[in-house]
């Protein structure tokens, strides 16, 4: 026994000894763990929480990782020497100060730190950054409840965004195909873990969304670390999700593990088998509410029947067709009130008639055809000769201005200019219109323009005017 009261550490043999001792595994491993233990006092050690899945549910045991930038070690906490608050406060992306001693697994033989108090310090890098970003987003509305769609009663085209060597797909097309075989799979093959994981799910959902070959989308991968979901955190794919034209299913890692892409999606599923679950009915239930349904409908069919039936029974057994002449009788003599209140109408409708021709017959001899069309043939031949006088007047008054206009045009002529004795000076080329003369120098040569004529001449001097 150790001065500390654990067994000694395993004896090493000494080189060279002829009667060199074989170890079973066991008793090399055990060896080991009583060398560290002996080695190592109780220590507080510093690091970020990682791979920490909650408590063992039969044991109650806590199981994660301690890491720094260089190194990670494995870390127990044993149900018996922790509180349920010291269990509550962990969570992947902690910074956290563990007080315990060093052993080892013989089972894994892997050492580990067996701790006794668990303290966080402070959130590590990668909880300060999600905190951030999911602050950030939530403020512009995309966790809003309010934006989120129902996913589609019975879809039939599914899309799945994930790895196609994950076991997450393997277990979401068992699941489809055994519940809803009637179902078309299309997946997009992505990273979903490490650099450059997010810029592949998103553009993965991106494709699904306007591809028009699915109605519903799932985009997940199985558990892991905080590191290994990172790539769902990011913002690219959280606003890819949000910008998706079809409803999104988020289902990455386990139930306890959430991302901020299970804020943005319009579901959340627990796992990547659940969201197979939920995304589309069993087809088993859709052939009991079919079932159902034509219970229901079967059933409103017989009562209608039987309600038609009874209407017929009931008219069957109606006075007028247990005694037609009855009610023959009944309406002869209905008919017969209806045609004496018919021949009178008509007497005094031809009365009525007979008056007002006598009255129209009158009107029409007040107001002769012919002294009617006098009076037309009259107002016709006034309009004719105003709209020929107004013609004439405003023919003449439009000459008038085509001419004044044409006068006013000729004035701007500059050939009109050059009749008089004037000049135009041009460049050599004559492409370029002098109009200073300052410009020129003795020597230049230039152009000059007159009506009839372009004469060729250079400057001799040239002499500012007052």
């Amino acid at each position: 026994m150790s001065s500390r009261g654990r067994p000694a550490p395993l004896p090493l043999p000494q080189r060279g000894s002829p009667a060199d001792r074989i170890f079973s595994v066991s008793e090399l491993t055990r060896g080991i763990r009583a060398a560290l233990e002996n080695a190592f006092e109780p220590f507080t050690v510093q690091g970020e929480v990682t791979g920490y899945k909650g408590p063992n549910p039969s044991s109650g045991h806590a199981y994660f990782s301690l890491k720094d930038a260089n190194a990670q070690i494995d870390v127990v906490l044993y149900a018996d020497r922790s509180t349920p608050a010291m269990r509550a406060g962990l969570q992947n992306g902690i910074s956290v100060q563990i007080y315990g001693d060093i052993t080892v697994y013989e089972k894994s033989g892997r050492y580990q730190i067996r701790a006794i108090r668990v303290e966080p310090v402070g959130y590590g890098a990668l909880q300060a950054k999600y905190d951030a970003l999911k602050r950030k987003l939530e403020l512009e509305g995309l966790f809003s409840p309010d934006r989120k769609r129902s996913l589609p009663a019975y879809p039939t085209r599914i899309g799945i965004v994930t790895s196609w060597q994950g076991a997450a797909l393997k277990d979401m097309v068992r699941i489809l195909r055994t519940s809803a075989p009637y179902v078309q799979l299309v997946v997009a093959d992505v990273r979903v873990q490490g650099e450059g994981a997010a810029r592949d799910i998103a553009y993965g959902i991106k494709r699904m969304s306007t591809s028009g070959l699915v109605d519903v989308v799932i985009v997940g991968r199985g558990g892991g670390s905080i590191e290994d979901l990172w790539a769902f955190n990011e913002e690219t794919v959280v606003r890819a999700i949000v910008a998706s034209k079809i409803p999104v299913i988020s289902a990455v890692g386990h139930e306890t593990d959430t991302t901020l892409s299970d804020f943005a999606a319009d579901n959340r599923a627990a796992t990547p088998s659940h969201a197979a679950q939920i995304v589309v009915k069993d087809i088993r239930e859709i052939r009991e509410t079919l079932a159902d349904m034509s219970n229901v409908a079967r059933k409103g069919i017989l009562r209608e029947l039987k309600h038609e039936r009874s209407k017929l029974d009931g008219f069957a057994n109606h006075r007028a067709f247990r005694e037609p002449a009855w009610k023959l009788r009944d309406h002869q003599q209905h008919v017969d009130r209806l045609t004496g209140d018919l021949s009178q109408a008509l007497r005094n409708w031809v009365t009525l008639r007979r008056e007002f021709v006598t009255r129209c017959g009158a009107v029409f001899q007040k107001h002769s055809p012919a002294h009617s069309f006098a009076h037309e043939r009259g107002l016709i031949e006034s309009c004719r000769k105003s709209l020929h006088q107004a013609a004439v007047t405003g023919i003449a008054r439009r000459r008038e201005r085509v001419e004044s206009r044409y006068h006013l045009l000729e004035s701007y002529d500059h050939h009109r200019v050059l009749e008089r004795g004037y000049a135009l000076v041009w460049s050599e080329s004559g492409a370029k219109l002098r109009k200073r003369g300052l410009d020129l120098h003795p020597g230049d040569p230039i152009e000059v323009q007159f009506f009839d004529a372009r004469a060729q001449a250079k400057v001799t001097d040239v002499k500012e005017t007052s």
